[in-house]
């Protein structure tokens, strides 16, 4: 799972993006930017707002459609 620390439930955002456990200050992009931040607390709510829907993982593909896309032929 890709994670960012605009789902975070340490994030707070302000001013800044602050990190409440970091105790730091970040950058916007680097708030929407994926990371691999251990202390990510999965919060669906965005942050800035910016995804009314919050976040939704993507479905997992099935073996089927994962071995139709290795048999695939491009023709590039």
């Amino acid at each position: 799972m890709k994670q960012y620390c605009r789902y975070c439930s340490y994030l707070v955002y302000g001013d800044w993006p602050y990190c409440e456990k970091k105790g730091k200050t970040m950058s916007e992009s680097a708030a929407k930017r994926v990371n691999t931040c251990k202390d990510l607390i999965l919060n669906p709510m965005d942050a800035f707002g910016e995804n009314e829907k919050g976040y939704q993982p993507r479905r997992e593909k099935t073996p089927e459609e994962i071995a139709l896309k290795e048999r695939q032929v491009s023709f590039l």
